[in-house]
C-alpha cells in the first residue's frame, strides 16, 4: 500500500514536472519497464488530462474587481426586528427598581441627625467632628450616588459612541 502511495506522488511529480532530469529518466525507463508502474502511469495520465479543461485562470483584474465591487457594498445596519423592545425594557425596570430599591434602603438608614453642622464664620476645625459626618451610613450614601452618577456618565458615554458609529 505504502509502495503504490510513493510510485503514484514520482508519478505526479514526473506528470507536473516538477523532479530533475536524472529521476525524469529513471521514471520513464521504469514506466517502459514495469507494467505496475505503466498501469498506473497511464490512469494518472487520463486524470490529469480529464482535469486540465476544467481549470480555468481567471482574468488578471479578477481580485481587483471584486475588491472593487466589494467596496461599493455597505453594510446594513441592525434593524429593530433584531431586538426585542419588551426584553430591552425589561432589563432597564430591572435596574431601575434595583438602583432605586438600593437608594432608597440606603436614605432610610441614613441618621442625618447625627452628623453635626459646622458654625458660619470663622470656620473652627477643633470643634468640627468628623468621625460624625463620616459614619457608615453616611459613607454608604455617598457610594450609593457615586455609583448611580459612573452608570449614567458610562451610559452616556456608549449613546454618544452609538451615534458616531451611524
Amino acid at each position: 500500500m505504502k509502495q503504490d502511495e510513493e510510485i503514484e506522488m514520482l508519478l505526479w511529480d514526473f506528470i507536473d514536472g516538477r523532479c530533475d532530469a536524472t529521476e525524469q529518466m529513471r521514471i520513464q525507463s521504469l514506466i517502459a519497464s514495469d507494467s505496475v508502474w505503466k498501469l498506473k502511469y497511464d490512469e494518472l495520465q487520463s486524470l490529469h488530462q480529464n482535469i486540465q479543461p476544467g481549470l480555468e485562470q481567471p482574468s488578471m483584474r479578477f481580485t481587483k474587481n471584486v475588491m472593487e465591487a466589494i467596496a461599493h457594498t455597505q453594510i446594513a445596519p441592525a434593524t429593530k426586528k433584531y431586538i426585542n423592545p419588551y426584553i430591552v425594557r425589561g432589563i432597564a425596570a430591572f435596574f431601575i427598581i434595583s438602583i432605586a430599591s438600593v437608594l432608597l434602603y440606603a436614605l432610610s438608614i441614613t441618621d442625618v441627625s447625627t452628623a453635626s453642622t459646622p458654625s458660619i464664620i470663622p470656620f473652627n476645625t477643633s470643634k468640627f467632628h468628623f468621625a460624625a459626618l463620616f459614619n457608615s451610613n453616611t459613607t454608604y450614601a455617598i457610594i450609593l450616588v457615586n455609583i448611580v452618577l459612573g452608570l449614567v456618565l458610562i451610559d452616556s458615554m456608549l449613546r454618544r459612541r452609538r451615534i458616531q458609529e451611524y
